[in-house]
This record gives C-alpha cells, structure tokens and sequence, in this order.
C-alpha cells in the first residue's frame, strides 16, 4: 500500500513537471487565463510570488475557476476574497507575468480599464471614492465573518454564564459547579477569534492587497506574540510592558490583540515590500529570500512606526472624547455614541480601556454604559433586518446570528455582518446610539466595575442606576430598530441594499446583480 502510494506520488510529480515544461504557447495560455478571469477590464492589480500569479479582481462572481483549471499551463487555482492566485510552477511564473502585463499594460484594455465590471474612474469627491474604504475593510473582513458570528454567540453564551445578576445573585458558573468547565470552554473559542484577530485579519488583509497571505498571517501573528516574548504582560497596553531598542530607537512591546487598523496597514505595506523583493531577487534565491526580506522589513516598520503610529491615534482619540464629553455634557454623550460603533469598526475601542480604568478609579466611567446603549443599536438594527428579510431565509437566520452577540457585548458580528454591509442600518443604528448617549449622559448613569457592555452589563452599573441604563439601551435598540424597518420600506436606497447583500461588496459597486432568488422584498 505503501510502495501504490509512493508510486503514485512520484508519477503525479512527474506529470504535473512534464505540464509545466511543455508550456510553448504562454500567449494563448494567458488569453484563457484573462478570459476565465472576467477579462482585462476585471483585472485590479497583478503579482507573482515563486510559483504562482495573485491576481486582485474588481469583480470576484466573474471568475471562473473551473476554467481556470481545464488550461493545460495551470497546475491549480484558489480564491481568497478578491484574489485569485493560479500556480503555474516555477519555471513559467515569470513569462506568464510578463506576458500579463504586455496584454494589460501595452494593449487596447490597461489595467483598471473601465469596462462593464468596473465603473469609469470617479472624481476624487464622488460618493464612490470615499466608499472605497469601505469596501476594502468589507473585502477583508467578509471571509471572518462565519468566524465572527460563531466566536460572538459563544462569548454571549459565557457572559450569560459568568455575569451576576441574570439568572441570580451569583453566577450560574459559580452556582452550578459542573459549569464553570463548560463556561471557561466556551469562553476560550470565542475569545481566541478575537484575541487572534490581528492573525485572522493579516491573512485576508494580504490577500485582498495582493500579497502572500500566509506571509500577513504570519505579520499578524508576530504582532500578537510581541508583548508575551518582550516580557509585556497580556493586556498591559502600550508603555507598560517590555520592549526593544532597534537602532537606537525605544519600541514598546504593544498589545495588540482584538485590533484591526494597524495589521490592514501593515499588510498593505507589506504587499508594497513583496514587490520590491520580487523586482530585486531573481532566480531559485526568490523562493527562499523574498518570504524572509519581506516579513524582515514590513515586520520591522510594524513594530517601529505603523503600530505604534495607529495605537498613538487612537489614544489621542480617547482624549478627545474624554475632553468632549466632560465639557458638552448631553451633546458630548450624543457624539460618543455616534462615533462607537467607527470606533468597533476599526478596532480603536480597544483604546479606550486605559482610558476607562482611570475613570473607574475616579468612581465612575461613563464610557461603559454608552457603548452598552451603541452595541444594543446594533441588535436592534439587525432584528430590522430581521422584519425585512421576510423572504429572504439566510439574510434573516444571518441577521438573527449577529444581533444575538451584539445584546450582550459583542458588536463585531453585527457591525461586519449586517450594518456595515447594508449601510442604512448603520445609520439608524448611529443614531439610535447617539439618542442614547445623549439620554445616558443626562442622567449622569456610570459604571463602577467592567463587564460586558450589552443586556448582562446592567450588573456593572452604580447601584441605583441600572434602571436608568436599560432605559437608555431600549432607546437606543428601539430607535435603531425602527428607522431600520423604515427606511427599508420607504427608503430611495433601503430595498437596492437589501438585494445586494448576497452581492460581495467589490462586485456591488461593480454595478453587478443579485440572482432572482437573492431578491429580497416586503
């Protein structure tokens, strides 16, 4: 059995050598490969690494990947978001990039030509230039989502477990002891999903900006891992842990767990450095140089001046809202709360809690409480989605999935899954979190201890208040519930959103359209 396998593993080596030497028409194998890709026009960015060509399309529902794979030059094809990487082996990789680049580059369809797949180039104040961050941050978080939404119901279900209060004066952990197994279990898969987002986020980052992405996986995975081998102690923050001197220059160990921002712009820089090393190093050296050069120097700028610059940001942040609302008082928790859910989005909340331990020393923090009132605006925008989706079973189960977590604490799953993707229920879920900041600050409601900021935080409130809080937080859900069922009836834009949502956001600002079935109505 053995030997049959052995034997078999040689003659598919063999095989897949012989299809990769004869290659003698790399002209004809690249018309096949741009067809199968939707064409020049669908072509964003093209790459190649030691055997494979990464290829970031406008448009992902274009690609066929079957066809891909019936050309006799490619020895396999995957892809990620809006890569496509097609391996064509070694000794082929470089002509197929050059005979790429001739076609887009020199022929009658450059690279980012407009065509029906993508739109003409839009001025820099049109609506599109500023919603293409969006779809970027879309394109990268839309493959975490399964992961999200499971790692967000999990952490739900040990809150519920661990929180006083909700189904007692203890913990239900503590008052049956069989489940304290359970809820450290289930507390670690969901908080190992977003303790190792950097990880998750590095990988699809990469991807989406035409890089390896194990290689961003790999960047990612060192920003978690920094703070534990400096000697930093897990979620010590920045300045208060261990760190490097590097050229003369103090690095701080950061803890950089549950953060977005500063891996997306690593990652970004690292495909820019893959490039260059790609451009630089030729031959057999490639496959062992570029991977090393490339994490060495993107690594490095991570850690010395990307990481911190983005951690610097979000401090400065804090400050500002610190500042705001100690003097604007009502308006200032109205701003705080618009702004939490951006905040969530882009990880920058994770800022917030040196911020929040100070206040809570002081006596009180009123940073808890609002952001409990912005992650139940998502729950309540989600279960609109919920009304909405009335014909339409995976929007509704998907919907119904993600506002779930956001009740008690986890925002991520809602804001990524539904909102962000959706738009109008982002702005109803802002303002429903603004109404009530605004209510939560007159009343002056505070937390006296940490917790998790949704439906079970109410045991972190300041005795006496906890009434006032879920007030505010129903405000909140209800507002952001409503205008969501409104404006997707009534709404210019509210059923175009709804339809598009099977749509990935790359191919949605293509202008391209949702099958019969994904159609969506009241």
């Amino acid at each position: 059995m053995r030997r049959d396998s052995a034997c078999r593993r040689r003659r598919i080596a063999t095989l897949r050598a012989t299809k990769e030497v004869a290659i003698d028409d790399v002209a004809a194998s690249v018309t096949g490969i741009l067809h199968a890709l939707g064409g020049p026009g669908n072509i964003r960015s093209l790459g190649h690494c030691a055997t494979r060509l990464r290829i970031v399309v406008a448009d992902p529902s274009r690609v066929d990947q079957g066809a891909l794979m019936t050309l006799p030059s490619v020895l396999g094809a995957a892809q990620v978001a809006s890569q496509v990487q097609i391996v064509v082996g070694p000794a082929s990789v470089d002509a197929f990039d050059r005979e790429l680049r001739a076609r887009l580059d020199g022929g009658d369809e450059p690279i980012g030509a407009p065509t029906d797949a993508m739109p003409p180039r839009a001025s820099p104040w049109h609506p599109r230039r500023w919603l293409h961050p969006v779809s970027v941050l879309m394109d990268i978080v839309t493959p975490l989502l399964p992961s999200l939404v499971a790692a967000g119901l999990l952490l739900a279900v040990h809150n519920l477990l661990s929180a006083p209060g909700v189904f007692g004066s203890v913990p239900a952990m503590l008052a049956v002891p069989w489940l304290q197994g359970v809820a450290a279990v289930v507390g670690a898969l969901g908080a190992g999903v977003f303790a190792l987002l950097p990880v998750l986020v590095g990988f699809t980052a990469a991807a989406r900006f035409g890089a390896n992405p194990h290689l961003g996986a790999a960047l990612g995975a060192a920003l978690v891992a920094a703070p534990f081998l400096a000697g930093a102690p897990a979620g010590a923050g920045p300045g208060l842990g261990g760190g490097w001197i590097i050229a003369g220059v103090d690095v701080l160990a950061i803890d950089y767990r549950g953060t977005v921002l500063p891996v997306i712009a690593a990652a970004y820089v690292l495909a820019r450095v893959e490039r260059l090393w790609m451009r630089a190093v030729r031959g057999a050296a490639r496959f062992l140089l570029v991977p090393m050069l490339t994490l060495l120097v993107a690594g490095t700028l991570a850690f010395v001046v990307i990481g911190p610059v983005m951690v610097w940001l979000g401090d400065a942040f804090a400050d500002l809202i610190d500042a705001a609302y100690t003097a604007a008082g009502v308006l200032g928790g109205a701003l705080f709360g618009a702004l939490y859910p951006f905040l969530v989005m882009t990880g920058t909340h994770q800022g917030l809690v040196s911020l929040e331990l100070g206040l809570l020393a002081d006596g009180g923090s009123f940073i808890f409480p609002i952001a409990g009132a912005a992650n139940l605006a998502q729950a309540g925008a989600c279960f609109g989605v919920m009304v909405l989706a009335r014909r339409a079973p995976r929007l509704r189960s998907f919907a119904a999935g993600a506002g779930l977590p956001a009740m008690f604490g986890i925002a991520e799953p809602a804001i990524f899954g539904i909102t962000l993707r959706l738009r109008f229920p982002l702005v109803a879920a802002v303002i429903g979190s603004a109404a009530g900041g605004a209510l939560l600050a007159a009343w002056h409601v505070q937390a006296v201890t940490l917790g998790a900021a949704g439906l079970a935080g109410v045991a972190s409130i300041a005795p006496g208040s906890g009434a006032l809080y879920l007030a505010g937080a129903g405000v909140s859900a209800a507002l952001a519930f409503v205008l969501t069922v409104i404006w997707g009836y009534l709404g210019p834009r509210g059923r175009a959103d709804l339809a598009a949502f099977e749509v990935p956001p790359s191919a949605r600002s293509s202008g391209a359209r949702p099958g019969a079935a994904d159609t969506l109505g009241p």
